[in-house]
């Protein structure tokens, strides 16, 4: 979001150009890898081995045996995760009374035995997809995992557009790149919301700060992507309905700017977003749901002064223009 006066003049270059504004000549965007899928199996990440028809034999007791013997049964078939692999798992852990050996098989292929009464199980599956979860990787290290933030059905709910900017700012940081993940409950499906900026603390803190910040953004999938939210209809975005997707924002320090994307497949296929020609920015916040609390929380931050040369940036640390930064989004089960 963006005062009066820029946005007459920004409107005027809007409709006398239908393309998107072109990379800057000086612009540095190193090539990053996209996260490969046995590279993202770290900590029940992205993409785990669901092996289906994997045997095993339960013990079973031996009728008649003191002390309780026990002895293995049939063969029997199931899942089980592990990693690297290719597909999703998700893991069930449930309560059971279950036999457990105590000793060595004998020549007989008999066991001292014991029973545990509420014990722990798991039981492994393969979904067609995973909402809950998201992996993220910035310039291809990890991030953390997120927990998306659950919304009945309407996105909105987790942005709150209104007055030409997002009303929930729930803990967004000042002069950065906000990343926050939806799950509509309703329909078990992903969506992406970016924010730029803070208006809240920009009133609050920096309402003399005249700089006007820029930022592009080019997000690419397997599948086709689709606007949800636009804040403001009037900034520029391209590619609706597209694999990918572009979008050009301009704001001050009292607005804030973004947009949100969706439904994104949860799959583990995942998607990428990549933020550039950025300018009087600061680097990304990545945000996550906290379960306990109900409330949208930081996970993890991370800012240009750390990763690039200090004389490439503005004295303050700040995007000087041309910086940019990649994110790439894994769907998964559990975190």
């Amino acid at each position: 979001m963006r005062g009066a006066v820029i946005v007459t003049v920004f409107a005027t270059v809007l409709c006398a150009c239908s393309a998107l504004p072109v990379l800057n000549q000086n612009s540095l965007r190193p090539e990053i890898a996209k996260v490969a899928a046995s590279e993202s199996c770290v900590n029940n990440a992205t993409h785990c081995t669901c092996v289906e028809g994997k045997t095993y034999r339960p013990l079973v007791e031996i009728e008649g045996t003191s002390p309780k013997m026990c002895r293995l049964n049939d063969e029997v078939e199931g899942n089980k995760c592990g990693c690297p692999g290719t597909a999703l798992c998700e893991k069930e852990v449930f309560s059971c009374s279950k036999l457990q050996a105590t000793g060595e098989f004998n020549e007989l292929g008999q066991v001292a035995c014991t029973e545990i009464i509420d014990g722990t199980c798991e039981k492994a599956s393969k979904p067609e997809q995973c909402s809950q979860n998201v992996n993220v990787f910035v310039n291809g290290d990890k991030a953390g995992c997120v927990r998306n933030v659950p919304v009945e059905s309407n996105v909105d709910d987790a942005y709150g557009y209104g007055d030409w900017k997002a009303q929930n700012v729930e803990n967004v940081q000042f002069d950065r790149v906000n990343l926050r993940l939806i799950e509509t409950t309703a329909n078990s499906e992903i969506h992406l919301c970016v924010i730029y900026g803070n208006w809240k603390l920009g009133e609050a803190s920096y309402s003399t700060d005249s700089d006007t910040r820029e930022v592009k953004s080019k997000i690419t999938a397997d599948f086709p992507l689709n606007f949800e939210i636009q804040d403001d209809p009037n900034d520029q975005y391209g590619g609706d309905g597209t694999t990918e997707i572009s979008t050009f924002h301009r704001y001050i320090a009292t607005k804030s700017d973004g947009y949100c994307i969706g439904p994104l497949v949860g799959d583990g296929s995942g998607f990428r977003a990549e933020f550039y020609d950025m300018d009087f920015m600061a680097g990304l916040n990545v945000q996550t749901y906290n379960e306990v609390t109900s409330g949208i929380e930081n996970l993890a931050s991370w800012s240009f002064n750390d990763h690039i040369p200090a004389v490439a940036l503005r004295p303050d640390g700040r995007a000087n223009g041309d910086e940019s930064v990649v994110v790439d989004f894994k769907p998964t089960c559990s975190c």
